[in-house]
């Protein structure tokens, strides 16, 4: 009777899985919501630029053969103009230089400014700062326009009062506000260049309650890893395969937490390495949480074979830590090469201390690869989920009789719940992320408190995952047994932790 219920569930979990289907059709949505009617032009741009921004090139000229043109000394690549609804080919000179608005109402005479004589610092603000005129600097590009405020109300400040950063800032006090939020007035009799801001637009704002949730997620992560560390009945191939997850998303939240509080200098050593530090460390921690994924998978997937689980552990870690170096060696490679052209190439450390501000170049070299590793851990949840049910089915009576197999059973069964729990955290919040990313502008997502808040969510995870693995009972009695003198006599029926108990 046992062998025929065994026979009849390896047979049924053997047919090509439904859930196959859904998995493609999860991916094919999203990868819609990218690249959609409504993201897509001739001219090969992502999101068309609006407004003043959105330069008439109807006269530019081709310089080369792979659409470079030029229009009034500025050069645009394929990425940086498109064609309107009606035809005309536009370009987005925001994207080229460093656009900053002058503020102009509908008075013809504000508009008249033939010099503009600003207080410049380094992009950081941190060095020394000079007085350029912002008109013979071919790095700005000036709009004539008072900026969108979206509503909000534009204050002006004396021009003793800010520090205009190269990097297309404005600095007052300890707010920072992006080009959009911000214009110069003309100069006054004295030669002197006011500023208007939009009110309760602060750039820097979402930024450090970012670095708060990280602060705060940290010492539950640092726990977490130590707990694990202590303790040998826990460091097996499932908790070394949780160390190593902690390991990455430790170091990815404390060099990200420096990175929003404007440690490092831009363009500088430290910049650079920590960019390509923080690309790898986060890839690898999706690449574990892949790996946890697959493993519940083939527990539940009926086939062993005779790898041991040294060798395992061996064969996943270079899956999860090898797959990211190979593609942190592609990004060094296209960085610091002629491979391909400039305006693909990913430019950590150029623009800020992380991937070039720009939705393709995001897309190609973070969000892909995340996307389709969420996809096939839906995949891998989603089968064991089926086998999970087709067990329960078809051997309930076999599992009854065979105590010592039930409780392996069990013990498997609630790791698997772990799992979609902490999948759940880490796995949707960031889906929910991609996509909030997708319909965001970049120029105003660092201020959006929509993307705020998916930030804090996913900072906080770290104490959803002390909670989840380290905040039980199991883990508390195997603390204490450790305080306890070696002499120490078991309790009667008192088992040692198994292989499978580490989660």
């Amino acid at each position: 009777m046992v062998q025929c219920a065994a026979y009849r569930y390896r047979a049924t979990i053997r047919r090509p899985p439904a859930w196959l289907w859904w998995w493609w059709c999860w991916l094919g949505c999203v990868l819609w919501l990218w690249g959609g009617p409504s993201r897509v032009n001739a001219g090969g741009s992502a999101e068309p630029c609006t407004g003043l921004e959105a330069i008439d090139l109807s006269n530019a000229t081709v310089i080369t053969g792979d659409g470079v043109i030029e229009h009034e000394g500025i050069r645009y690549g394929p990425s940086q103009y498109f064609h309107d609804e009606s035809g005309v080919r536009r370009g987005c000179v925001c994207r080229v230089r460093q656009c900053i608005y002058v503020c102009c109402t509908t008075a013809i005479d504000q508009c008249l400014v033939s010099e503009l004589q600003v207080n410049i610092s380094d992009p950081t603000g941190a060095g020394p700062h000079q007085t350029e005129d912002l008109m013979a600097d071919d790095r700005y590009y000036l709009l004539y326009s008072l900026p969108p405020c979206h509503g909000g109300t534009v204050l002006s400040i004396s021009g003793d009062e800010f520090l205009l950063h190269s990097g297309g800032q404005l600095a007052y006090g300890t707010s920072l506000f992006g080009y959009h939020h911000f214009c110069l007035l003309a100069p006054d009799e004295n030669g002197q260049v006011d500023a208007g801001f939009c009110e309760l637009i602060d750039i820097n704002e979402a930024h450090r309650w970012y670095s708060v949730g990280i602060l705060v997620s940290i010492p539950f992560l640092l726990v977490t890893f130590i707990v694990y560390a202590l303790l040998p009945e826990m460091q097996n191939v499932p908790g070394k395969s949780l160390m190593c997850y902690v390991a990455a998303l430790t170091t990815t939240y404390i060099l990200l937490a420096l990175m929003r509080w404007g440690v490092y200098d831009l363009l500088s050593a430290t910049c650079y390495t920590t960019g390509y530090i923080v690309y790898f460390t986060l890839l690898a921690g999706f690449f574990w949480l892949n790996v946890m994924s697959f493993d519940i998978y083939w527990t539940f997937g009926g086939s062993r074979g005779r790898t041991t689980e040294r060798r395992k552990f061996l064969f996943y870690c270079l899956y999860a830590w090898g797959t990211p170096v190979l593609l942190l060696s592609l990004v060094l490679l296209f960085d610091h090469t002629e491979l391909i052209g400039k305006d693909m190439r990913p430019q950590i450390g150029e623009s800020r201390c992380y991937l070039k501000d720009d939705k393709l170049i995001e897309f190609l070299y973070m969000y892909l690869p995340m996307l389709i590793l969420v996809g096939v851990n839906v995949f891998f949840f989603g089968v064991t989920a089926k086998r999970i049910y087709q067990m329960e089915q078809a051997t309930a009576t076999a599992l009854s009789s065979e105590s010592r197999r039930h409780a392996k059973y069990e013990k498997d069964r609630y790791r698997f719940s772990l799992y979609v729990r902490l999948f759940t955290i880490m796995g949707v919040t960031w889906t929910v992320e991609i996509i909030s990313w997708l319909l965001g502008k970049p120029s105003v997502a660092s201020s959006s408190w929509l993307v705020y808040a998916l930030d804090v969510c996913n900072c906080l995870t770290g104490i959803a995952i002390f909670f989840l693995f380290v905040w039980k009972q199991k883990v508390k009695t195997l603390l204490l047994q450790r305080k306890q003198p070696e002499t120490c006599v078991r309790a009667p029926g008192e088992l040692k932790p198994g292989p499978g108990d580490s989660t």
